[in-house]
């Protein structure tokens, strides 16, 4: 074989040689980046429709991408403002969370003080719980596991309509329409709360028999209620709600809150760069739920 000839031989083999290499490399580094980003967070689908007439009787739904034949549990959210504020956009990172662990995710709005009363409120979380019980197979919702949860002022209205059965009654459910609830420092004594915080008459009115109607612990000792979790600052302002619903045979759990402030407590849950004390709430919460949607 001549310089010529050999040559060229060395110089195709050379170049398949770097080809070869270049195109191992590529396959590794995408079966590297498939590997390595299949577990990072994505981002959820979102939408926002209507549940009822009122501009304020709307909610934002999160979906993960996920095959469209297997259903999904929901975790139904209610923002907290003092019953007389909030919205529905004020869910920090828990959708994102939320839906990379499974769950749709759905933030609702309802009316407000002082156009409408707290029984309307709580008739709005019932109908937002309806309308995603009547439309759970077109958004891949698993409609056996409804799950509430809700911050302050929410956290209050989710265990109202979960304690108190004429709610969901008069939307055609039962509080055993619900799977679960989490309350993240929502008031269950409505008679000590106001109390302490006077200014809250102007949602409640001064007739204390209101305030008791309007307070979950009222009905804590109702049977067969959905397990429910608490997550509080000690345990003093929901002592007397555990006592009585576990008396009846009720399943709660509790974190109690130590550090955190109260509006922390939400902003922080499911959060990616979180203390430690959050993190432990967030896994709580999640041991929670996995439990109740296996």
């Amino acid at each position: 074989m001549d310089k010529l000839k050999i040559g060229k031989f060395l110089h195709y083999k050379g170049n398949y040689i770097l080809f070869s290499i270049v195109l191992i490399a590529l396959i590794g580094s995408g079966f590297y980046f498939s590997h390595h980003t299949s577990g990072q967070v994505q981002i959820p689908k979102h939408v926002s429709l209507k549940y009822g007439p009122d501009s304020k009787q709307s909610l934002d739904l999160y979906a993960p991408a996920v095959n469209r034949s297997k259903k999904l549990p929901v975790i139904i959210y209610v923002h907290g403002g003092g019953w007389s504020g909030g919205d529905k956009s004020n869910v920090a990172e828990k959708p994102a969370f939320f839906t990379n662990n499974g769950y749709v995710f759905i933030s609702i709005n309802h009316r407000l003080s002082p156009k409408v009363s707290y029984v309307d409120m709580a008739d709005d979380v019932a109908e937002s719980v309806k309308w995603v019980y009547d439309n759970a197979a077109k958004y891949q919702i698993d409609r056996r596991k409804l799950n509430l949860m809700g911050h302050s002022s929410g956290g209050h209205l989710v265990m109202l309509i979960g304690t108190n059965p004429a709610y969901l009654n008069r939307v055609g459910l039962s509080p055993q329409s619900i799977n679960s609830i989490i309350s993240l420092e929502g008031p269950l004594d409505l008679t000590a709360f106001i109390q302490r915080m006077g200014s809250y008459k102007k949602v409640f009115g001064n007739d204390q028999k209101v305030w008791a109607e309007a307070s979950p612990v009222t009905y804590a000792s109702n049977k067969k209620l959905p397990p429910m979790f608490l997550v509080a600052h000690g345990n003093g302002s929901i002592a007397s709600f555990v006592d009585q619903a576990k008396g009846s045979g009720n399943t709660i759990e509790s974190f109690s809150v130590q550090t955190l402030t109260h509006s922390g407590v939400t902003a922080v849950l499911g959060a990616s760069n979180a203390s430690d004390e959050a993190k432990k709430m967030t896994n709580a919460v999640s041991a929670f739920l996995k439990k109740y949607n296996p």
